[in-house]
Formats: structure tokens, sequence, C-alpha cells
């Protein structure tokens, strides 16, 4: 059966007895019902019966499968290129936390908190100390940041209200809502540095109750690509360590 089969058969004809035309209506009818119920039939079956109905190939159909497994297969590389990456940046924030965070413990142990001013100093100093000697101390392929071919430096800031005064004893408070931030010190990075001596802290932190941010940039390239026949992917890690006083 064609698709291009004409919905109504042409109408039969009749002579009367005196040699006129007259047509049939009830032939009319019941062949017009039977093509309709056909074609119905025919839109409702599965592609296996309309190929046994009409003995012609589902290419349409055969096309369709194929941008599917095509697609398909895309989508599980893509997904499988995306794990890489997020595994490779949560093992690196994981190096990172150890690194940096003195005495951290994994999260399920507990937060990671400091409870003193020594702890504070003593916190900031083992963050540039272990940046300083970052190449030395870590198994990964970590290099420090360049911009323009110049080492980015290592910075100290602290974002503390423009004007506020606490008194706990008198329980009175002002605080102007603006913040400013501070850049306390600066370390300027190259390769032959030497790890600076903290006996004597040329700055001082405001006991403001703020933020406290350590920022770098650190550098490493991802060789596990390489096992799945891909290149290698080069990432740039923008860090900052903060510390709310």
């Amino acid at each position: 059966m064609e698709e291009s089969e004409q919905l109504l058969t042409q109408r039969s004809e009749g002579k009367k007895p005196n040699g006129h035309c007259r047509w049939s209506t009830r032939s009319l009818d019941s062949k017009a019902v039977e093509d309709f119920r056909r074609r119905l039939k025919y839109f409702f079956m599965n592609p296996c019966e309309k190929y046994r109905a009409k003995g012609r190939k589902p290419w349409k159909l055969m096309l369709q499968i194929w941008k599917i497994v095509i697609i398909t297969a895309q989508l599980v590389l893509f997904g499988l290129s995306n794990e890489m990456m997020a595994t490779f940046k949560e093992d690196n924030l994981m190096t990172f936390e150890h690194l940096f965070l003195k005495g951290f413990k994994d999260h399920w142990q507990g937060n990671y908190a400091l409870y003193t001013k020594a702890d504070l100093y003593d916190h900031i100093y083992h963050v540039i100390d272990t940046y300083t000697n970052l190449q030395n101390l870590t198994l990964e392929n970590l290099a420090y940041g360049k911009i323009d071919g110049k080492y980015t430096p290592l910075s100290v800031c602290q974002l503390l209200y423009k004007n506020s005064t606490v008194d706990p004893e008198r329980d009175s408070f002002y605080i102007d809502p603006h913040i400013d931030e501070v850049k306390i010190k600066t370390l300027k990075t190259s390769k032959a540095s030497k790890p600076p001596r903290y006996s004597n802290p040329n700055f001082a932190i405001s006991n403001s109750k703020q933020v406290v941010n350590i920022n770098f940039t650190l550098k490493t390239i991802n060789l596990q690509t390489v096992r799945h026949h891909e290149l290698p992917d080069c990432y740039g890690f923008h860090i900052k360590v903060g510390e709310n006083i």
C-alpha cells in the first residue's frame, strides 16, 4: 500500500435501463471507509509492521538511530572529559589545603579554625614559607604564575571597615559599613628566592572584625589526560587563603 495512494477511490458508476448513468452511493461509502481505515491502521503501525506491509527498508529510521548513536558517544566523551577535569581540580584543592593550611585535617574531622593572634601570625608565615619553598616541598608539578614573563607576587591583604569603634566593656560600637582593602605585605617571587625570616614580624593585623586574605597564583599541567589519548591540559589556580578575624 503506497502512501501516495488516493484517499478516495474512484466512484463506481452504474447504468440505468434506459442507458443513463447513476451513482452507487453504497459502494462509494464502503470503499472510502475501508481506504481510510487502512490508512489509519498503517499510521499506528510500528516500523517492523510498516516494513512487512510495504516491503521497503526504513532508511529514515536507520538514519535517526545512527544520529542517536553519534550524539550519545559525544555526550559520553564530553562527560568523561569533564569528570577528569573535576577530579583533577578536587585533588589539587585537597593538596592546597594540606600544603598551605597548617595542621589541616579532613573536613569530616571538624572545621579549620584559629583562636589566638599567635596562631594567626603563625598561619600567615606558614603560607608564605610554603609558597616560597613550594617546588622543594610538593610532589605535584606546580609552578609560580607569570604575567608578561614576570612572576606574580603573593599579597597579604586585610578587609576592614573604613571607620569603626567597638567597645565590648561599655557595650557600645560604631561601624561605618564601607569596607577598605589594605595591602599589608607583598612578596615578589623568583626562582632564586630564599625563605624570608619571620622572627620579627614586619606587619600587623588590625583587630577589626574582618577578613585577612592571602592571594597568589600557581600553574600546573594535568598529565592524566594522556592515558585517555588526549593532549595534556594546562591550568592556572588563583588561590585565596582567607581567615575571618
